[in-house]
């Protein structure tokens, strides 16, 4: 198990990394469309393709991320129950990115988990920030990346659309 220092130096490489290239997961997945994890082909006609809402969800992490740092400063929430939102926050968007195909996220939230329960206060603070900082790179690939073209692919409305919209108002 890694310690927190060895943890914490290897999020920030690759928060160092991810600065002006993004990592190999988001090529893989957004830019290429290639799916490793059974995620990403289109399934019943959709416009979205799965990849879509895993990113998203690891998108997530960033917020809640920086809600848990500003938990940690209330000296009423224990160590205890800031590990237990951490799990109940991290763990299931983690998965469902993971099966997008952003291993590198979900391996260190399961570093995270694995060293959680023996963090400081300081040190919880310390990971999950530097932590932030990574998910919120790759978030900024992500966008990047992104179709912003298939909007292009739903109808455009015309007047009557509206007008029928408004009747259901009255």
């Amino acid at each position: 198990m890694k310690t927190f220092a060895q943890l914490k130096a290897e999020i920030n490489e690759q928060v160092a990394m991810t600065i002006l290239e993004p990592d190999r997961d988001v090529k893989d997945l957004v830019r290429f469309a290639i799916s490793k994890a059974g995620c990403g082909y289109p399934q019943d006609n959709q416009i979205f393709t799965t990849w879509f809402y895993g990113t998203q969800d690891c998108g997530y992490i960033a917020d809640w991320c920086y809600f848990l740092v500003e938990l940690s400063y209330d000296e009423s929430y224990s160590m205890e129950a800031l590990c237990r939102i951490a799990r109940f926050w991290f763990l299931q968007p983690s998965h469902f990115a993971e099966y997008a195909g952003l291993f590198k996220q979900y391996y260190f939230i399961k570093e995270i988990d694995k060293i959680m329960d023996s963090l400081t206060r300081q040190e919880f603070v310390e990971l999950l920030s530097v932590f932030r900082a990574y998910i919120a790179n790759i978030n900024v690939w992500v966008y990047h990346y992104f179709p912003w073209g298939v909007g292009y692919a739903f109808l455009r409305k015309n007047a009557e659309y509206y007008e029928e919209a408004l009747a259901l108002c009255e």
